[in-house]
């Protein structure tokens, strides 16, 4: 998971912000919810417009996991729940904001939709769930104050989140060793972890090869890397290509980046990797 800057998609969307607005204007003039539900349906090419922008934005990487989905259209989630919200007894959805896209982040399918893990037999997916640190916070209309309410979940347009994951060898997500202290940010972690799918196995599978991949350019750089920086001037031209190997790994285009920073600074007590990949 990467921060993702909604101000800097803002501009890019300018275009549809109309038709949006008048998908929402007919949202709220309906006060049935099954009358609702099928207008959702009539104006649902209004949000998946948006899909190519928000792709741009994380390099056609799904917002949650950073994987690449390629030959399969990435959803497009709404955050808070346009519908129902799994688990939350009369609540009607987050209906009014349904054509907020603001609300909306790209997933792909096994973030977003239910699915059983193969090996631990959850079923989940993010879907309709969104559950609150405070549940007594929570808005059910749009006179409702949002601000109140801490989303569970780890969110990829806060900044604030994305800093809370950190990376296994073996592939799976854990607690970045700076929050170590916080029980919050361990729960947050934990239920963000099977909502999301954070660790199925594919995903982890190929944070798996990610580490044994920067693992054996690492120790190719260590047979090619000079002595000390005093000495870096005459370095050959395959340690160069090893350090822009490393580098293109941690590129916020490259699938699992953010994995690829928290391997590549795992090697830091090795000083070209602290003083020339992590210092680029």
């Amino acid at each position: 998971m990467r921060f993702i800057n909604q101000e800097e998609i803002k501009p890019k969307i300018r275009e549809y912000l109309a038709s949006l607005e008048e998908a929402h204007t007919a949202v709220m003039n309906e006060t049935d919810p099954e009358l609702r539900k099928k207008l959702f349906a009539k104006y649902q090419s209004r949000w998946t417009a948006l899909r190519g922008v928000f792709e741009e934005a994380s390099h056609g990487k799904c917002w949650y996991v950073e994987c690449k989905n390629p030959g399969t259209d990435e959803d497009i989630d709404h955050w808070r729940p346009k519908s129902r919200v799994n688990g939350v007894k009369n609540h009607p959805g987050y209906y009014w904001l349904a054509f907020d896209w603001t609300n909306m982040r790209l997933s792909c399918h096994r973030a977003n939709r239910k699915r059983i893990n193969p090996e631990t037999a959850e079923s989940s997916g993010k879907s309709d769930y969104f559950p609150l640190l405070n549940p007594e916070d929570r808005a059910f209309s749009e006179t409702d104050d949002l601000r109140k309410e801490r989303p569970t979940l780890l969110d990829p347009t806060n900044p604030a989140d994305p800093a809370l994951l950190s990376f296994l060898p073996n592939g799976e997500v854990s607690l970045s060793p700076a929050f170590a202290h916080s029980d919050l940010a361990r729960q947050r972690l934990d239920i963000s972890r099977i909502a999301l799918h954070l660790d199925w196995p594919k995903f982890r599978d190929d944070r798996i090869m990610l580490y044994n991949s920067i693992a054996r350019l690492v120790e190719r750089g260590q047979r090619e890397a000079p002595v000390d920086i005093d000495e870096s001037a005459s370095c050959s031209e395959a340690f160069k290509d090893i350090i822009r190997d490393l580098i293109a790994t941690m590129k916020p285009s490259s699938e699992y980046s953010a994995a690829a920073k928290v391997y590549v600074e795992s090697f830091k007590h090795i000083w070209w990797i602290e003083h020339i990949v992590l210092a680029v």
